[in-house]
């Protein structure tokens, strides 16, 4: 079931469970380590207070006196000291190993021995038994009770044993109180962490969510409408990861704009032939009838009326061979190069275009001496393209053209900042009568795009509102002269 649960959830949830754990582990290390810090004091105190006793009651029991030693046991029972530091009990055993006096004379009654007296005792009676006691002791009974045993000595001889018993459940209060406050600590530190540990889950799990989402968006669309915001620095896995995906991203929008230039193309070539096939097979009858036309107008006797009917159909069929005109594009091996001068003519002619629309024009011709291109087509393509910006800028807008010699390519940028093209119309916008421009039949752009493919160059569009640019690239040393 885990592996369902989104990376958004599953690492700030990893890092939160260790930020506990870590917690937990270092709550429990602290209480363990004052657990055993308090047992260990305690034994220590015993210590130290049975070579008191032990020092103080070898008189008396050198002397049997039994009232000295048992004021001498009771005093610990009854000073000022921290609960659970005192002992439970005290007794004293002779060399006989039996009760000599005790702080609890009913259930240690002198004379007993301890394993008799009660039977909790009786680790320490086999003790006695065996091995007996050489120096300072410890000794673990049922429960949570345990001994501290120190020979009497006096001048090297052993008069008995002091026993002390304990009980842990003394410092038990004590334990409480310190768990307490590291739970307390424990829980304000987990209040901090644990936010912070999510915050930080989720913005290492950023990262791998952003990536995700842009390869579920990858096959919905196509790939230059898939807007991805990837992490662009970093040398890790996940930085790596995102530069190969943006490299695959760049390779399939490079491969789809192929695909649909190759789509264009065909398409362009296949109208291309058809209006080609069909303007001749128009021109021709076209011919004949306004050879006709003219014949009887100057040969025959029409009157008034017929001589207006014959010009008006005249002008008709003029009209007609200059449309099926603009659809042939031929091409022949002849043309002037192309000079600086020719594209400053350029610049004169579609001056009163430019006046009447109120645009500013930004002209920047770099180029030098001559260009090895034909001049005619060149001329014709760059004032196709700056009477279409100029007619599609804003009233009183801007149009940019320039004009530059690359390396062994002549590069014409026409910019306006009119509306911009919409995607539909773009996929049609050098076919002609495609309905694009908002003035005319279309044929400026399709006779643009036939000189361009065939003086072997390139033209890429690209708009955005206020934003659309034409950019041209005719390759140097195409010798040739396209005439419509």
């Amino acid at each position: 079931m885990i592996e369902n649960i989104s990376y958004r959830y599953k690492v700030p949830l990893n890092i939160t469970l260790v930020v506990v754990l870590t917690a937990a582990v270092i709550a429990a290390t602290v209480l363990g380590q004052a657990w055993r810090d308090l047992e260990r004091d305690l034994y220590q105190n015993g210590q130290s207070l049975a070579r008191v006793l032990a020092h103080g009651v070898a008189p008396a029991l050198l002397q049997e006196d039994v009232w000295g030693a048992y004021e001498t046991i009771r005093a610990p029972m009854t000073v000022d000291m921290e609960p659970h530091l005192r002992p439970e009990s005290i007794m004293v055993l002779d060399e006989q190993d039996r009760i000599y006096i005790s702080t609890d004379p009913d259930r240690l009654p002198i004379l007993d021995r301890p394993a008799e007296a009660d039977a909790r005792l009786a680790p320490l009676g086999r003790l006695l038994a065996g091995e007996g006691v050489d120096g300072p002791e410890r000794l673990q009974l049922e429960g949570n009770e345990f001994l501290v045993l120190l020979p009497v000595e006096m001048d090297g001889s052993v008069l008995g044993t002091v026993v002390l018993g304990y009980s842990r459940d003394g410092f038990l209060p004590r334990f409480l109180g310190a768990a307490q406050q590291v739970l307390v600590t424990t829980f304000l530190i987990l209040l901090v962490l644990v936010p912070a540990g999510w915050w930080l889950g989720r913005r290492v799990a950023e990262p791998l969510l952003a990536l995700s989402d842009c390869m579920d968006k990858l096959g919905s669309g196509p790939a230059e409408e898939v807007t991805c915001r990837l992490r662009r620095s970093g040398k890790d896995e996940i930085g790596r990861l995102n530069r190969q995906f943006r490299a695959l991203m760049s390779e399939l929008q490079e491969k789809e704009a192929l695909e649909r230039e190759m789509v264009r193309a065909d398409r362009l070539a296949a109208i291309g032939r058809l209006t080609s096939g069909i303007a001749h097979e128009i021109n021709n009858p076209l011919g004949g009838m306004l050879n006709a036309l003219n014949t009887y107008k100057h040969h025959g006797a029409p009157d008034p009326f017929t001589l207006k009917t014959l010009s008006l159909v005249e002008r008709g069929l003029l009209q007609i061979r200059d449309i099926v005109g603009a659809l042939l594009v031929e091409t022949r091996l002849k043309g002037e190069d192309l000079w600086a001068e020719d594209l400053e003519d350029v610049r004169t002619l579609v001056a009163p275009d430019i006046r009447r629309k109120q645009v500013a024009l930004q002209w920047d011709n770099a180029l030098q001496g001559p260009v090895p291109l034909p001049s005619t087509p060149v001329r014709q393509v760059l004032i196709n393209l700056l009477l279409n910006a100029v007619r599609a800028a804003r009233q009183g807008g801007e149009v940019h053209c320039q004009l530059e010699r690359r390396d062994d390519w002549l590069r014409i940028r026409v910019w306006n900042d009119g509306d911009h093209i919409p995607a539909e119309r773009m996929e049609h916008l050098f076919e002609p009568f495609s309905g694009v421009s908002a003035v005319g039949n279309g044929l400026g752009l399709w006779v643009t795009y036939q000189i361009i493919e065939q003086l072997s160059g390139r033209i890429e569009v690209q708009s955005r509102p206020d934003d659309t640019e034409f950019l041209i690239q005719l390759p140097l040393g195409v010798r040739r002269e396209v005439m419509p």
